[in-house]
């Protein structure tokens, strides 16, 4: 029987970086799920969405990678929201009382919704240096 492991689709809609997850969120994904963000963060994303649609199963340490990943995107004062979680997944999260750790939204686009309501000026340091080169008069090089 092949082992299911966690396949990540990253894609990045205007300010937001949406990471796609399917297959199973367990030990064999924490590499690749934490990795996956850190890069996002460095590159300066701070608007992030888990497109949770996709997921078979989540186990305890699934769930305790969303908590490391919650951690490292509120660390780098961002936002984090966990889009379309199957029934499966919103089991787990309800049985551990996270609706109130997570931001939770039905869709996607309602998660992008949600970080722009939330959204303290931060996207990509990018878009930082270009508003701030505007303001000032000075040409983006």
């Amino acid at each position: 029987m092949p082992v299911a492991r966690l396949e990540i689709t990253p894609a990045i809609v205007e300010r937001d970086a949406v990471l796609a997850l399917s297959g199973e969120l367990d030990m064999a994904g924490e590499a690749p799920l934490t990795g996956a963000v850190g890069e996002l963060l460095a590159a300066g994303y701070r608007r992030i969405v888990l497109d949770c649609a996709g997921l078979e199963f989540c186990d305890s340490r699934g769930f305790t990678i969303l908590l490391l990943v919650r951690e490292a995107v509120l660390d780098a004062d961002g936002g984090l929201v966990l889009a379309a979680a199957p029934e499966r997944l919103m089991s787990l999260l309800t049985l551990v009382g996270a609706q109130e750790i997570f931001t939770l939204a039905p869709t996607v686009e309602q998660a992008r919704l949600a970080l722009a309501e939330h959204d303290t000026g931060t996207g990509t340091d990018a878009d930082a240096d270009a508003d701030a080169d505007a303001d000032s008069g000075a040409t983006p090089t």
